[in-house]
């Protein structure tokens, strides 16, 4: 069995950006084995339809990491009110044969507009007169 780093490594190696440079600048042929290319690239599954050439996963604009992160600061007895919701509903989800709902994009993006879609509920529980 291999190091895990070893095999990390090599499968990053070809992918430095400096790699390119010192090869040309010593005066080696910039050619490389596609042996070990096709190999390194099979096993990172991250790249596929990747056509930017660089390492990692496609930039997919719609992934929770390219989305605005909104702090919610909740006292203990409500956080734990909120991720039990979560809980409860993702285990439904998954009884009913759905598979699970994802907590941000599934639960919190429906939650905010579940909120938005009454606000006049919304209002009257903030003691807020209505319109």
């Amino acid at each position: 069995m291999t190091d895990p780093k070893d095999e990390l490594g090599a499968r990053f190696e070809d992918r430095r950006p400096d790699d390119d440079k010192e090869t040309e600048s010593a005066g080696g042929d910039s050619t490389q084995d596609t042996s070990t290319d096709n190999m390194n690239n099979s096993n990172n599954l991250g790249n596929t339809g990747n056509t930017n050439n660089k390492p990692g996963p496609d930039r997919d604009e719609d992934a929770t990491r390219h989305k605005r992160q909104v702090p919610m600061y909740l006292p203990e007895e409500k956080a734990s009110q909120l991720n039990g919701l979560y809980e409860r509903l993702d285990g439904r989800s998954k009884v009913a044969g759905d598979g699970g709902i994802e907590k941000h994009a599934d639960f919190m993006e429906t939650l905010v507009e579940f909120a938005a879609e009454h606000e006049d509920e919304m209002a009257a529980r903030l003691g807020i007169d209505p319109k």
